[in-house]
């Protein structure tokens, strides 16, 4: 039987796939790639089918969507096929209970990145293991996705997969991750282009919007084609001595980033999540911000800047970010 594949559209996620379809060996298998905010819409394509088995990667819960996931989730339960979610983003205790209790397996460690409870938690099927391509893969892929870079292949992977990337890119990677191979040359003409794009950026004026809140200095700028939003978000966060950096597309995506600021809990608000410095949400713009940010980039970091100004003022930064 068929089992259904639903990762994140990063490295990580796609990572994370590749290792499960790696150490599982299975070979009939159809991979969907989705962001959180959009996870119902890939269960529901997954309902209408029938798999065997329906495997969850590198996904958070995102509030604003949750009660489709879970009702969809419940669906696929009822119907008797298997749910597991490998994920290492931080969980409520209500989202855990309300899932195990309907019968899907979590796999929930925050103290690694998904490719990295996929390889602590998944039982080897195939009959050997290439222990240095898991480390590998592993140890390089959490070195970029948890912004730690204690891996040569770190500023690597988290180049290879952009968000504006097409599946076919995406499949390309997995497809050579599920082979073995933790590295390939098309890799390095990849990353070298991404890397050549960032200093266009880099080198360039951006438009700003700075403001001090309850004593925090925030920056928001438009995030980039050019550039993934956690490198702008690390060079903005240094360069404007920020406490937090907000990247904002037109169509409201929204990534936080920050340095000791809880913005989980702003993504949470805004109907988001993530982890507590490094998280993101997706919201309505009004039609005449749309309108009107075309003709000044401003007009729409200005509304974010007060939109975020009113959730801080409101004293949502919770000490303990499972509150």
């Amino acid at each position: 039987m068929v089992q259904a594949i639903v990762a994140h559209t990063d490295v990580d996620g796609i990572g994370a796939a590749a290792l499960y379809l790696y150490l599982t060996g299975i070979s009939e298998y159809r991979v969907f790639f989705t962001e959180p905010f959009l996870l119902h819409r890939a269960l529901d394509k997954v309902a209408s089918a029938y798999y065997e088995k329906v495997v969850i990667l590198d996904l958070g819960i995102n509030p604003s969507v949750y009660r489709d996931v879970l009702e969809y989730l419940s669906l696929l339960r009822k119907h008797n096929i298997d749910v597991s979610w490998y994920d290492h983003h931080l969980w409520a205790n209500t989202w855990i209970h309300d899932l195990e209790s309907i019968g899907v397996k979590l796999y929930i460690d925050e103290s690694t990145c998904t490719v990295g409870v996929v390889a602590n938690y998944t039982k080897p099927m195939r009959s050997s293991v290439d222990e240095d391509y898991v480390r590998e893969l592993v140890d390089g892929i959490c070195a970029g996705d948890l912004w730690r870079f204690d891996h040569w292949l770190g500023p690597y992977y988290i180049r290879l997969v952009r968000r504006r990337d097409k599946d076919s890119w995406r499949r390309r990677v997995l497809n050579l991750f599920v082979s073995g191979r933790y590295w390939a040359p098309e890799f390095e003409e990849k990353v070298v282009e991404h890397v050549e794009r960032e200093l266009e950026v880099f080198s360039s004026t951006l438009n700003l919007v700075e403001k001090s809140i309850n004593g925090l200095k925030i920056v928001v700028a438009s995030s980039s084609e050019k550039v993934e939003n956690s490198f702008l978000a690390a060079y903005l966060l240094g360069r404007r001595s920020a406490d937090m950096a907000i990247l904002a597309s037109g169509d409201g995506k929204l990534s936080f980033r920050s340095r000791g600021v809880n913005v989980r809990e702003i993504a949470l608000r805004l109907g988001g999540g993530g982890h507590v410095y490094a998280s993101g949400a997706k919201i309505s713009i009004p039609w005449w911000v749309k309108f009107f940010s075309r003709i000044h980039e401003k007009i729409l970091l200005n509304y974010i800047s007060e939109l975020v100004s009113r959730v801080l003022r409101q004293n949502l930064l919770a000490a303990d970010p499972r509150q």
